[in-house]
């Protein structure tokens, strides 16, 4: 019953959304998740190098 809930609440939001703003609806893309990780880890070493640190970002995958 949960899961059914969940996705009529999902579909009711994408609706009103599209009648808002008129725009159509596209979906994010199966990286959408990886790459807003990757722009807040960008973001969050732009922040330490304002504060004096000396980071550069890493190609290694975590958990």
């Amino acid at each position: 019953m949960k899961g059914r809930i969940a996705s009529a609440h999902l579909l009711v939001t994408i609706a009103y959304n599209i009648l808002k703003t008129g725009e159509p609806y596209h979906e994010l893309g199966s990286n959408y998740l990886e790459e807003k990780q990757n722009n807040k880890e960008l973001k969050m070493i732009e922040y330490l190098k304002k504060k004096g640190y000396s980071i550069a970002p890493s190609k290694q995958q975590t958990a």
